[in-house]
């Protein structure tokens, strides 16, 4: 089995530890070796049962010396590019729920969480480090580019494109074939009817740029 460690220990760290739990059920994959935290006070932290055991540093060293797996449980794209460029030799493991549905032609990064009831069609690409939440759908042809987040409940037509680091809210929808900039952050239950050509924070129907972007004032860091 693969020894994985999950980073990041708040609350999406439990959906992840589920979903591990699931796939292990159905085939016995993951020796989950517990979570990594770089908030120092978190140490032993207990978290449905499993411990805090270390840091990102913590984390570094032991992949030096073994073939050490993890997923980042943490909302940002950015910050889980931070943690990628933290750990250049850790093998990131992609968590599939075993309640989505994946088309075998659809084409998947690493270090992707895919949450239950996640519907992906056809020719959908995935980008590295992207997390898409309980209940989204994505149309066929749909790219997402690294490290974006999808939260739950949310649908993208056939041939959305969404850029780099981009954060999609609960509930959005954005209609076919539209543009999302980079670092752009579609608030919940917006609806996107055109390109967003300029990052910053969209809301409404139809969504509206409303201020400049900062994911992390959106997003649960952890």
């Amino acid at each position: 089995m693969k020894k994985l460690f999950i980073i990041g220990s708040g609350g999406f760290s439990k959906q992840v530890i589920e979903m591990v739990e699931r796939i292990n059920e159905q085939e016995e994959t993951y020796a989950f070796q517990g979570l990594i935290d770089d908030n120092h006070s978190l140490l032993g932290k207990r978290v449905l049962g499993y411990t805090v055991v270390g840091s990102t540093k913590y984390l570094s060293r032991l992949s030096e010396e073994d073939d050490i797996h993890a997923i980042i449980a943490i909302a940002d794209g950015t910050y889980r590019e931070d943690i990628c460029n933290k750990l250049p030799k850790v093998n990131w493991v992609n968590l599939i729920h075993p309640e989505a549905t994946l088309s075998k032609y659809a084409s998947l990064g690493e270090g992707i969480v895919i949450g239950a009831r996640v519907i992906i069609n056809p020719d959908c690409v995935i980008g590295d480090q992207c997390h898409i939440n309980i209940g989204s759908t994505l149309g066929h042809d749909v790219t997402l580019s690294e490290f974006v987040t999808v939260m739950p409940g949310v649908n993208l037509s056939g041939n959305v494109m969404v850029g780099k680091n981009s954060m999609i809210g609960t509930g959005a929808s954005i209609i076919q074939g539209k543009t999302i900039q980079d670092n752009a952050v579609i608030g919940a239950g917006a609806v996107v009817v055109w390109n967003v050509e300029e990052n910053g924070v969209y809301a409404g129907v139809p969504a509206k740029r409303i201020r400049d972007s900062s994911i992390v004032d959106l997003g649960d860091k952890l």
